[in-house]
């Protein structure tokens, strides 16, 4: 069962992402939908104690626009799939900081859309089926999900989990211990945008922000070096991870 929000000012527009919803292939029996008419509508709502899996989010609304309400949307569901949408307005720089899967124009044309929102809803039902790594930190175990792993770096006695600093489901506890492996990690991870860059550590795609021969950066800060032997399967892996994203 998928819980999908549609926040949007415009009611007959909500009305047709349903219909292209339905029109894809997922049946009213597989989804319970979830309408506001504007991002202080969607804001009032956060705290609910809903899990969403799919945000479908207007730019122009009335008092709080788009971006607002995303930023006020993530700091609760830091890793939901998140689809811009937009009769006019262009994305900007802010726009990709809170990182949406999609960005759609409402001028889509009805086949455009539904090859759009096939795409939307594969990568929606590829995190409900996203595996999961168990980070130890003295007596406590918790699953980390991989949508929050910066990289992963070789350790005495296993691995070392380093967390994007911005996740604010583990409270302040940014490194992890694990009982894997970096291979065995990197083995279950790989489909969900994890790539070696060194034979020390393997890095989460989507955090990286800039590479070059030698280095790359992450969203953070942080800047990790490339051995020469990983580097052209890393550039290859990083082309592959954009154009299925976007």
């Amino acid at each position: 069962m998928y819980n999908i929000a549609i926040c949007d000012d415009n009611g007959l527009f909500i009305q047709y992402m349903k219909r292209i919803i339905r029109t894809v292939g997922l049946t009213e029996n597989e989804v319970t939908y979830y309408e506001f008419s504007s991002g202080e509508d969607l804001s009032a709502h956060l705290q609910d104690g809903i899990t969403y899996d799919l945000l479908i989010l207007d730019m122009q609304m009335h008092k709080m626009d788009g971006k607002e309400t995303a930023r006020k949307f993530r700091k609760f569901f830091p890793s939901t799939t998140l689809v811009f949408c937009s009769g006019a307005c262009l994305p900007d720089v802010k726009t990709f900081e809170v990182m949406p899967y999609r960005y759609l124009l409402k001028e889509y044309t009805d086949e455009h859309m539904q090859k759009e929102m096939t795409v939307v809803l594969r990568e929606m039902r590829n995190k409900k089926r996203e595996p999961y790594v168990v980070g130890n930190y003295y007596y406590s175990s918790i699953r980390l999900r991989p949508n929050h792993i910066l990289y992963i770096a070789i350790a005495k006695r296993g691995s070392t989990i380093y967390l994007s600093p911005n996740c604010k489901e583990y409270e302040t506890q940014k490194t992890y211990a694990a009982k894997e492996r970096v291979l065995i990690l990197y083995q279950r991870l790989r489909d969900f945008g994890f790539a070696y860059a060194h034979n020390s550590y393997i890095v989460n795609l989507k955090y990286v922000v800039k590479m070059d021969l030698t280095e790359l950066e992450l969203v953070e800060g942080t800047k990790l070096s490339i051995s020469r032997s990983k580097a052209p399967a890393l550039r290859e892996d990083f082309a592959k991870f954009l154009a299925r994203k976007y």
